[in-house]
């Protein structure tokens, strides 16, 4: 516990030091006619620290597009950092219902002792796998409709975790979310550049991350069993797949030159980072 309590204190002294040693970025606050002088004219006032995030709120409510966009990927993140606090001890009831004498034997301290680094690294494989993959299927596959598939196979994956009375099947669907989580990533930074604009991308992905940080902090502060938090994991994947469909419907008129041209582009950084 005290790596931790002492990182608090360095990440407080870093706030501190960067509020008062850094100067606010408000971007390129000129008017688009400034460049005509207009005599006796008051100075154009300086922006509020808040007016990008206000106008990038506007934007989300009114684009349809980009409030589907942030709530399918709140809901499949959300689902992935339950995952990540749940699986553990998830993990270790199985162990503990299927301990027998044989089992004990391969510790002392009995048959929940598993080998948690093993399985974390190849959780990490199973990642990369996906990622690698995404490379091969969006040469024939359209994104959007990879999403879907994406998207439904992740609910599959947390359903088998959370209803398989078998610790092995459970196991292999936990391996078979983060195949989709290594899909995941470039499919949805694919889609977020084609639909989030620009100029306002940066607040809008901080937008983004209010509900799923709701999604977290509710099943950190809410007492349930590790296989209902699954279940919940499973009712939002699904409902992100429904979201997507509804998003394919809504951009059917879009040019998928679009996509592939920036899906280009996040399967390069894919590659990079699975090498």
């Amino acid at each position: 516990v005290a790596p931790f309590d002492l990182s608090l204190l360095a990440l407080v002294a870093c706030g501190v030091a960067a509020s008062f040693l850094w100067e606010e970025n408000y971007g390129d606050t000129a008017p688009a006619n400034a460049s005509v002088a207009v005599p006796g004219a008051a100075p154009p006032a300086a922006p509020k620290w808040y007016d990008g995030l206000r106008l990038a709120l506007f934007e989300t409510i009114e684009n349809k597009d980009i409030l589907l966009c942030g709530i399918i990927s709140s809901l499949f993140e959300g689902s992935m950092y339950v995952f990540v606090f749940m699986w553990t001890p998830m993990l270790k009831s199985y162990s503990q219902a299927e301990a027998t004498p044989s089992h004990r034997r391969l510790g002392e301290m009995g048959g929940d002792d598993l080998p948690f680094g093993v399985i974390f690294a190849t959780f990490m494989v199973c990642c990369m796998a996906g990622s690698s993959l995404f490379s091969i299927l969006v040469e024939r596959i359209e994104i959007k409709v990879l999403g879907v598939g994406v998207f439904g196979v992740g609910s599959v994956a947390m359903t088998i975790i959370s209803s398989s009375s078998s610790g092995t099947a459970s196991f292999l669907g936990m391996l078979l979310f983060e195949f989709c989580v290594g899909l995941y990533f470039p499919i949805m930074g694919t889609m977020k550049g084609v639909i989030v604009p620009e100029d306002k991308r940066a607040a809008i992905y901080n937008i983004f991350r209010i509900p799923l940080n709701f999604i977290v902090l509710f099943s950190l502060l809410k007492e349930m069993q590790a296989s209902h938090k699954f279940i919940m994991n499973a009712a939002m994947l699904f409902l992100a797949t429904g979201l997507q469909l509804l998003l394919i419907q809504r951009t059917q008129t879009s040019s998928s030159g679009t996509y592939q041209e920036v899906s280009a582009d996040v399967e390069g950084g894919a590659k990079d980072a699975t090498q």
